[in-house]
This record gives C-alpha cells, sequence and structure tokens, in this order.
C-alpha cells in the first residue's frame, strides 16, 4: 500500500522502503521502485539517505523510538513488589505486541535481513537485568533461566505477528485486526508465563 502524499518524501521513503524490503529484500527492490512506490523522484533517496543501504539503515533504527521505545521504559526501573512485577510484566507484554503490530514491516525488515538492531539487543538485556533484580528481590524463582524467559517471551511474539496471514488463512484468527482476539491472546500468554500449567500443591 502506497504512503499517503500527506507525509513528508523523507517519512513516504522510509515507509515505501520498510514495506518494499520486507516483501522482496534489501537486493529485490532497486531505488527506482522504492521511489516510484513513495510517489517521488530518484534523487530523493539521495538527498535523505545517501543511498539504499543508508535508507535501510535508517528503516532499522527506527526500532529504537517507534518499536521499542515504550516497552523498554518499563523495564527502566526495579519492581517495587511482586505485584508491581506482575503488572508490569503483563503491560510488557501488550505493548510490546501492539508495538510489533503496528511496525510489522519494520519488523519484517529485520528478520528477512537478519540483522540484530541496537535497540533490540538493548530491549533483551533491559528485560533480563529487570528479572535479575527481581529475583534478588524474591520476586522470581531462583531455579528460573533468566535468558531461556525472556528470550522465549520476545520471540512468541514475534512469530505471532510474523505469521499473522498464515494463521489467519489457517485459523480464521486475526491478531492484527480483531481486538478481543489480541486481547484474549495476551491474557493466555500472559498467564502461561507467570503462572506455568501445573496446578502447585501448597504444603501443609
Amino acid at each position: 500500500m502506497k504512503p499517503s502524499q500527506d507525509t513528508s518524501t523523507k517519512d513516504r521513503l522510509l515507509a515505501s522502503g520498510a514495506e518494499l524490503f520486507a516483501e522482496k529484500g534489501f537486493d529485490g527492490v532497486s531505488v527506482r521502485q522504492i521511489c516510484a512506490h513513495a510517489s517521488t523522484s530518484m534523487n530523493m533517496i539521495h538527498h535523505y539517505f545517501k543511498s539504499k543501504q543508508g535508507l535501510l539503515d535508517a528503516i532499522i533504527e527506527q526500532y529504537t523510538s517507534n518499536v521499542l521505545g515504550v516497552p523498554m521504559r518499563l523495564l527502566e526501573k526495579p519492581a517495587r513488589s511482586k505485584e508491581d512485577l506482575l503488572s508490569r510484566l503483563e503491560l510488557l507484554f501488550e505493548t510490546t505486541l501492539e508495538a510489533y503490530i503496528e511496525h510489522r514491516s519494520l519488523m519484517l525488515v529485520v528478520i528477512r535481513e537478519q540483522t540484530s538492531p541496537p535497540a533490540l539487543l538493548q530491549y533483551m538485556d533491559r528485560f533480563a537485568k529487570f528479572l535479575e533484580q527481581s529475583k534478588k528481590r524474591g520476586f522470581v524463582r531462583k531455579e528460573l533461566d533468566i535468558q531461556m524467559v525472556t528470550g522465549a517471551m520476545l520471540d512468541r511474539i514475534l512469530n505471532q505477528v510474523q505469521f499473522a496471514p498464515l494463521l489467519k488463512r489457517t485459523y480464521g484468527i486475526d491478531i492484527m485486526n480483531d481486538a478481543k482476539y489480541r486481547q484474549r491472546w495476551c491474557a493466555s500468554n500472559i498467564d502461561l508465563f507467570l503462572h506455568g500449567i501445573v496446578q502447585v500443591q501448597s504444603r501443609s
């Protein structure tokens, strides 16, 4: 879908580049195609980004502000209590999912080009430190493998958004547009990650 003419030329190039790189890959799309999609002249990529590679770099940099900026702010301070930890993790899961849905093209570009944006590494590092601090305060089980949990949570979200069209065709579920299903999906996954499956018997 072509970006709106109401947006700036630079923003149209970023949007068009993200969409076409996600669909065809960096090597599969030309500067001419990107500019045509953005309804602008070919010299505009050089003007704003110097090259097609510069445009790709700018698109990946958007990860910091557009995709992971809000979720990462939830991890800046340690949890004050177990209730605060649970509340923060629920909100983290929901906001990360919403960010990836809103900026799915950016996510697909990163996956397709097999790159690791600094913001993604920072997110994982900050998430791990947040859980480690919670473990030291007694809010998280000592046996918990933090690196595995942080990776599993993010992978769950990434896979659901990446394969959203396939899931819609196969199972008729639409996490991209069905708010009620998305809310239920979040609640179910949060419950799984926070409380597990097996009923733990209380010791008398």
